[in-house]
């Protein structure tokens, strides 16, 4: 099959996204969306996966299904890259420590956590005991404790990419070449939404030569005088000098009267009535 009648039958396909069928191809027509040969995604303006033939596809970003039709598309300009920062984010913290007074005083740490472990199950053992076990030996029961240590977290800032579909280029198509094989690829927007239909060839892998695009956040690191610059912009909040409970403009019969509210008779007396009802 020459690449002008796949070109042509992929823009049929890509043409009609409600349909699998390539009825406008002259001839017989060669694919279908359904075909091995082929894969057909639906996909939103930020590059997220909406309809695929893989259901686990559905929810991911593109960039890591096919990194490579998404490196291109990038590169023609159809999306671009977006910087976004996260500056209420936990990290792992760094437990590397360049200290020279810690392993001199590492036998002394260990003294300790031995003796701290051992008063603490001794104490267990006194909180626990019971005499019943030695009558009742059935109920005894081997059991472990696993313990897992947990990250430990602190604030840090990260950045993440985002990417953003440019509106002005509604279709286009091109040809990567993978080692030994090339891979085509079709895009076209649905029209009245903002949902892209992209046909490309599934017999081509091209995971080797273009690695999946994560959108995995890393952190920020800055140097002393911006993260000085930082902190000095963040003021701290502080309490008003004084108390503003009124105003001279402000009328109070407007103010709700939620301190006069009064005991509704009828209420009360049809309440003792039903009570009275019930008890008996």
């Amino acid at each position: 099959m020459t690449l002008d009648v796949l070109e042509s039958t992929l823009w049929a396909i890509a043409a009609q996204p409600n349909d699998t069928d390539c009825s406008d191809v002259e001839g017989i027509c060669p694919l279908r969306c359904d075909s091995i040969d082929l894969d057909c995604f639906v996909i939103d303006n930020n590059g997220y996966v909406l309809i695929s033939k893989q259901r686990s596809d559905a929810g991911r970003f593109f960039g890591e299904v096919d990194g490579s039709v998404m490196t291109t598309l990038i590169r023609m300009g159809m999306f671009k890259r977006v910087s976004l920062f996260d500056y209420q984010a936990m990290c792992k913290m760094n437990l590397h420590s360049v200290s020279s007074t810690r392993p001199l005083l590492s036998p002394f740490y260990g003294l300790a956590s031995t003796l701290k472990w051992f008063l603490s199950n001794f104490l267990l053992i006194l909180l626990e005991f019971n005499f019943c076990s030695f009558w009742h030996t059935d109920h005894f029961a081997d059991a472990s404790v696993h313990k897992k240590k947990g990250d430990i977290l602190q604030p840090c800032d990260t950045e993440y990419p985002s990417f953003i579909y440019e509106p002005s280029v509604k279709e286009t198509n091109s040809i990567i070449k993978c080692g030994r094989c090339k891979k085509m690829f079709v895009v076209q927007q649905i029209p009245d939404s903002n949902l892209l239909m992209l046909v490309s060839q599934a017999d081509c892998d091209c995971s080797r030569q273009f690695p999946a695009l994560t959108m995995e956040p890393k952190e920020v690191k800055y140097n002393a005088s911006v993260k000085c610059d930082r902190m000095r912009s963040q003021k701290i909040r502080r309490r008003p000098e004084s108390c503003h409970s009124f105003h001279p403009q402000e009328n109070a019969n407007d103010c709700g009267g939620a301190c006069c509210i009064s005991l509704s008779v009828t209420l009360f007396l049809s309440c003792l009535f039903l009570s009275a009802l019930l008890s008996r």
